[in-house]
């Protein structure tokens, strides 16, 4: 989620007779730029599976959520990052250090909760996907891709498998392929787009509610945070200040150009998706095959094709997700920064991802459609988002907490706009889901 590439391995240098050596990745951040590994980490299996179904059960009437929330990604990936420059502290730790307990762990435990389900359902997708390509039990197939992405995890640095992995996701430009075959009304595209479109109803703010939490994706605003902090710590006589103007040019820049790739691609899946399905009906809440979306391009192998592009991003989400998790873990024991607290979050990060595989195996043993499970994970997010949005955004403006260096008034209302939306959404939600 939701959205920029990361940096996604704990890259420590260490010098042995003169000599700087990597040590592999057994945590999650890695140098990865902007590119196919954005699009591939930023829009998991989670996130595509929710784009398909509001574009099959809403058609157009949904892109708003992505387009118009565009700046106000960008306004809390620059706080989260600015928080961490200028504080040398992740945002767990800034939290657990300016807000009372039971905001803080409320924060970890919703991290463990989301980001561990999460993580099950990316691994079911895996399953699901691996199956589509060489058959078999999809429990089993479940097993050995979360047993797979563990081992790259422990033994690979993200950034050299990542250049591999990305090269999966080119799938996702097959969306683009099909809007170019379809008919799509553009002028109705164009106009939902900018112009919300809202069904006060249950469904209708359920799928809110999931493209919230699957297009904001706070545990990317959490992982940014926490690459701000190592990078500061790897390159402290090389990096600029905090606060420094070549640094926040560099930082607008990037984030600018990494939000608007994943925000792309996920707005091509809802067009395509809405506009394959434009002559199907799917009530809300009713499962839809993610691979018919494919088949105007792919035809026979529109399966295939699904099948890597949900394991290329599966892949590459998975390490930031079991990262963000564990280093929220961290953070509430007061671990210091080191080589101890790095050894007991690699421990964390696969202990998550191992429960996470459980979970999978357990979901696909029962039956569970993943395609919903899918969808569940976005909707989890998206119910949870909105206190630690405001826990965030307060921290900004914290004078004790980032001194004279506040974030811009307008970067605080960018995020208080996304903030507020999200609570109405979840506001909405609720008294249309008891009354």
């Amino acid at each position: 989620m939701e959205r920029h590439p990361h940096k996604q391995a704990l890259r420590q240098a260490l010098r042995k007779n003169g000599k700087r050596t990597e040590r592999p990745a057994r945590s999650w951040a890695a140098d990865v730029g902007p590119g196919l590994a954005t699009i591939g980490s930023d829009n998991d299996p989670s996130g595509i599976a929710t784009y398909t179904l509001a574009g099959a059960w809403y058609r157009f009437d949904l892109l708003w959520v992505c387009v118009l929330t565009y700046p106000s990604m960008v306004a809390l990936q620059l706080i989260s990052a600015r928080v961490a420059s200028i504080t040398s502290k992740g945002l767990t730790d800034n939290m657990r250090e300016h807000y009372a307990p039971v905001f803080f762990y409320f924060a970890v435990a919703r991290f463990l909760l989301a980001n561990t389900f999460n993580i099950a359902v990316d691994i079911l997708a895996m399953g699901t996907a691996a199956r589509a390509v060489m058959g078999g039990s999809v429990a089993l197939l479940s097993l050995l891709c979360g047993g797979a992405s563990l081992i790259l995890q422990w033994c690979v640095p993200y950034a050299r498998y990542a250049r591999v992995i990305q090269w999966l996701t080119l799938g996702m430009f097959a969306y683009v392929g099909v809007i170019l075959l379809l008919h799509v009304p553009w002028h109705t595209v164009a106009i939902r787009a900018f112009i919300p479109r809202i069904v006060w109803t249950k469904e209708y703010t359920t799928m809110m509610l999931a493209l919230f939490g699957t297009t904001v994706s706070p545990y990317l605003l959490f992982s940014q945070a926490e690459q701000e902090v190592e990078e500061r710590q790897e390159h402290a006589s090389s990096k600029p200040s905090a606060g420094s103007d070549q640094e926040l040019r560099k930082l607008r820049r990037d984030t600018l150009l990494r939000t608007a790739l994943s925000n792309a691609a996920a707005i091509a899946i809802m067009i395509a998706s809405a506009a394959a399905f434009q002559f199907s009906h799917h009530a809300p809440g009713e499962s839809v095959a993610l691979e018919r979306v494919l088949e105007p391009l792919a035809h026979g192998f529109a399966p295939q094709v699904l099948a890597l592009a949900l394991l290329g991003s599966a892949l590459l989400a998975l390490p930031p997700l079991a990262g963000s998790a564990a280093q929220a873990a961290a953070s509430s024991f007061d671990w210091q920064h080191g080589e101890k607290r790095n050894t007991r979050i690699a421990a964390l990060l696969l202990v998550i991802t191992a429960i996470g595989a459980a979970v999978a195996i357990t979901l696909a043993m029962i039956g569970i459609d993943p395609v919903i499970a899918l969808y569940w994970s976005a909707l989890v997010n998206g119910m949870t988002i909105t206190p630690v949005l405001v826990l965030l955004v307060l921290l900004s403006s914290k004078r004790e907490a980032v001194g004279d260096l506040v974030a811009h008034w307008s970067l605080r209302v960018l995020c208080w706009l996304t903030t507020i939306a999200a609570g109405a959404a979840l506001i909405a939600h609720s008294v249309l889901e008891f009354f």
